[in-house]
């Protein structure tokens, strides 16, 4: 079996398996609630967002596929800021997506809790009960994870293949019985709300980077290419069908006051069985999900760690595994005490919070891998063969203006939020160079 660059790290994913770590990945629990909140946003205009979203991470997408094949070190978007910016950069981009990525699968299982929680009245009446769920289902997927990145890769194509199922069920089905005066008023909340949707929907492209993340377990850095523009494009296919589908099968009104707008959209095609099947494939969904970033939540700080930029602990590899069970376990640790939020709020008060503060956490990445292609495209030239400089130069800039954008859209409160984990982003690091 092939090794990896770094000591004790096992080359173990293909193609398959990082086509499947992305789309499960981005395809997540979000599909599943967004229509509900860009029905109420912006309506039918929202089509429109959807589509500068695709457009923009495709960018994006472009950006990743370049750089991790370029550098295919383990830790993604924080290996480029590094590299291209210095330490200080790469330790703060390091620290901000290692949190985001925290901080989001404590998003990710509570929603899946909760989709769980329809099928039994107890627990949806018990926030005890789902916090004891919710922490059950994280800590076995570490555990899967530090057993071994095969093991977890077979998790993430199983998911994947599982929840993507459903979703072509909803499209194919429903397609015949889309109809368009669904659609008017377009624009119900004015033209202006295609930003703030837009800001909405980039929620669930979250993930696009995700081969670049355990790069060194990835069998060939040209995979990590392929996999990339292969994820993306298919995971945008699916949303923009199932968001023409569910539009054009609804009335706005009635998506809006929905708290599950595709298994209503399915029972209406397909009976009540599509209702439960659209609630199953949530919780394949959700679980599947969470396994997938849980892996990148160990590989994150892998190769930072290692450079002397994150605690040396974090850089540890488990002996019989070859896995980073420490930086699991810590990342484990921090997700469970975002999930203990919920004892003290609602269930959608808990998820709004954590994702406030996710997303814009995972815009900063973004930002710095777009602005690191235009540096290192022209100071090494000969790590992007497949592109000249001014193309490559191009592709940054675009993203790069997208991702600003969004960024706007997010509105201050977020950005606000993000601004302050920053700058404890700096203390911590000052505090490392001084210890």
């Amino acid at each position: 079996m092939a090794q990896s660059s770094k000591p004790g790290l096992i080359k173990a994913m293909g193609m398959v398996a990082s086509v499947a770590l992305i789309v499960g990945n981005m395809v997540g629990t979000g599909i599943y609630t967004l229509p509900a909140s860009l029905a109420i946003t912006a309506g039918p205009i929202s089509l429109i967002s959807w589509g500068i979203v695709a457009v923009g991470f495709f960018f994006l997408a472009l950006i990743y596929a370049d750089l991790g094949q370029a550098y295919p070190r383990s830790g993604g978007p924080a290996v480029y800021a590094r590299k291209a910016f210095g330490d200080f950069i790469g330790f703060e981009i390091a620290y901000s997506y290692w949190l985001s990525v925290i901080i989001g699968n404590a998003a990710i299982v509570i929603a899946t809790v909760g989709y769980i929680s329809v099928f039994n009245e107890t627990m949806a009446a018990s926030p005890t009960i789902q916090v004891i769920v919710a922490l059950l289902i994280t800590w076995v997927l570490v555990g899967v994870n530090i057993v071994g990145v095969r093991q977890g890769a077979s998790v993430s194509i199983i998911a994947t293949a599982a929840k993507l199922i459903p979703l072509f069920i909803l499209a194919i089905v429903g397609i015949w019985y889309f109809e368009p005066e669904n659609l008017t008023p377009f624009a119900p909340q004015g033209n202006g709300a295609i930003l703030p949707a837009a800001a909405l929907i980039v929620w669930a492209f979250a993930g696009l980077e995700s081969a670049t993340v355990p790069a060194e377990e990835v069998d060939d850095p040209r995979t990590i290419r392929r996999s990339t523009m292969i994820g993306f494009g298919l995971t945008a296919l699916v949303y923009i069908l199932i968001s023409v589908t569910v539009m054009g099968l609804l009335p706005n009104e009635t998506i809006g006051g929905s708290a599950g707008p595709l298994a209503l959209a399915a029972s209406q095609v397909l009976g009540p069985w599509g209702a439960t099947l659209m609630a199953i494939g949530a919780i394949v969904a959700g679980i599947g999900t969470l396994n997938g970033w849980i892996l990148l939540s160990g590989r994150i700080p892998l190769s930072v760690a290692a450079d002397g930029l994150f605690p040396k602990v974090l850089a540890q590899i488990h002996p019989r595994f070859h896995t980073p069970h420490i930086s699991l376990i810590i990342s484990a640790l921090i997700a469970s005490a975002m999930i203990l939020l919920r004892l003290s709020n609602s269930l959608l008060e808990t998820f709004e919070f954590i994702v406030l503060l996710s997303v814009l956490m995972t815009l900063v990445p973004h930002m710095t891998s777009g602005l690191a292609e235009y540096v290192m495209s022209r100071r090494e030239p000969n790590m992007f063969p497949h592109r000249s400089p001014a193309t490559a130069s191009a592709i940054s800039i675009f993203g790069l203006a997208f991702v600003l954008w969004v960024i706007y859209g997010t509105g201050w409160e977020s950005i606000g939020w993000g601004s302050i984990l920053l700058v404890a982003g700096v203390l911590i690091y000052w505090g490392m160079k001084r210890g």
